[in-house]
């Protein structure tokens, strides 16, 4: 998963609260002017995500169809 990685600099925190992403980075995932982007984070291990709203959808259905097979398993017993 790593290995996948690509480091595409840095970003500074402005004064109210709003940072620039890399033209890389932009480019790379097409992330355009007016883009709505789901943040996501865990502030215990210091990590910060940025989900294309999309591909949370994506990931929320299978979580959910996933739970439900779950539930009927459980159920049956």
């Amino acid at each position: 998963m790593m290995k996948d990685m690509k480091f595409y600099g840095s970003a500074t925190v402005g004064e109210r609260g709003q940072i620039v992403l890399p033209a890389k980075l932009r480019e790379d995932f097409r992330i355009k002017k007016g883009d709505l982007l789901v943040v996501i984070g865990n502030a215990e291990n210091y990590r910060i995500g940025l989900v294309n709203p999309e591909t949370m959808n994506m990931l929320l259905d299978e979580m959910s169809k996933q739970i439900d097979t779950m539930k009927e398993k459980i159920h049956k017993k």
